[in-house]
């Protein structure tokens, strides 16, 4: 492991804190967390994007058959109309 030295506006600092304390876990592991998942955003998974490219819509249909055909809840409905529902 590597350790570095950082300066955080005080603003940042103290919303950190609070943070890990909410979660309940030490202030230098909520950073590498952070770190780590803004990361993620940044360099997708090489394995989960080659599984996505293999993906077809008759796939993604065939694994829709399994859904049971209920309507959803209020508090999981979309306000956008999706291009496939018709």
């Amino acid at each position: 492991m590597s350790a570095i030295q950082i300066e955080l506006p005080d603003q940042v600092h103290q919303r950190a804190i609070e943070l890990a304390r909410q979660n309940s876990m030490p202030l230098d592991r909520l950073m590498v967390v952070a770190l780590v998942e803004k990361l993620s955003t940044m360099y997708p998974d090489e394995t989960l994007e080659e599984r996505a490219k293999r993906g077809t819509w008759e796939g993604f249909d065939e694994f829709m058959k399994g859904v049971p055909d209920v309507e959803p809840a209020d508090y999981d409905r979309s306000s956008h109309d999706h291009p496939r529902a018709q």
